[in-house]
């Protein structure tokens, strides 16, 4: 029916992703509580992913689940946050809302170079062991070049092998990337 076809060419034709698509600049995605489907794709698009310790996150929803002839799932089974973080889907997992809209400021804040930067705690001589065969705690040596309170890491529950985040030196933003000892002795897995 020629109705049908157009009531659903005008419920599909939803321009949202390409305007997200089109946006320049950063993309940061929050979620809490339940995101499923376009929300969910939306979301994994995003340059930075935040989401809260109550969030579930998937590609279907339950009725998408239900009407594919899956079984009746409730919408907590799917996706929640602890699985989602260990699959690298989400880059901060905090606990509230308010948190996450604080990890998200803490992100925009990198950007410039900042006055008041406190100096980094400890010296990296005393972090990194002078034997190279000896394991340390690169968080800790992070800690020994990073202005004090300004390293956000991202992803920590996901590639154990690899440390990543955001910090400040000397006031300046910068990105960090470094290999974590204390997991294979720092080999990439």
């Amino acid at each position: 029916d020629t109705d049908v076809a157009d009531i659903m060419a005008a419920w599909l034709n939803v321009t949202s992703f390409r305007h997200f698509a089109a946006h320049k600049g950063p993309k940061i995605g929050i979620v809490t509580g339940y995101c499923f489907a376009g929300n969910a794709a939306l979301f994994g698009t995003c340059d930075l992913r935040i989401a809260t310790t109550d969030s579930f996150i998937g590609m279907g929803g339950p009725a998408m689940i239900e009407g594919g002839g899956l079984g009746v799932v409730a919408p907590t089974e799917i996706g929640p946050s602890d699985v989602q973080a260990a699959n690298g889907v989400i880059d901060l997992l905090v606990e509230d809302e308010a948190g996450a809209v604080a990890a998200a400021r803490q992100v925009l804040g990198l950007h410039g170079a900042a006055d008041d930067a406190a100096p980094p705690t400890g010296a990296p001589r005393d972090a990194v062991p002078a034997d190279r065969t000896r394991a340390y705690d690169m968080r800790a040596a992070i800690g020994t070049l990073a202005d004090a309170g300004s390293f956000l890491e991202l992803r920590r529950d996901f590639g154990s092998g690899m440390i990543t985040g955001f910090a400040r030196i000397m006031g300046r933003a910068v990105g960090l990337l470094a290999n974590n000892p204390l997991h294979l002795g720092g080999a990439i897995d």
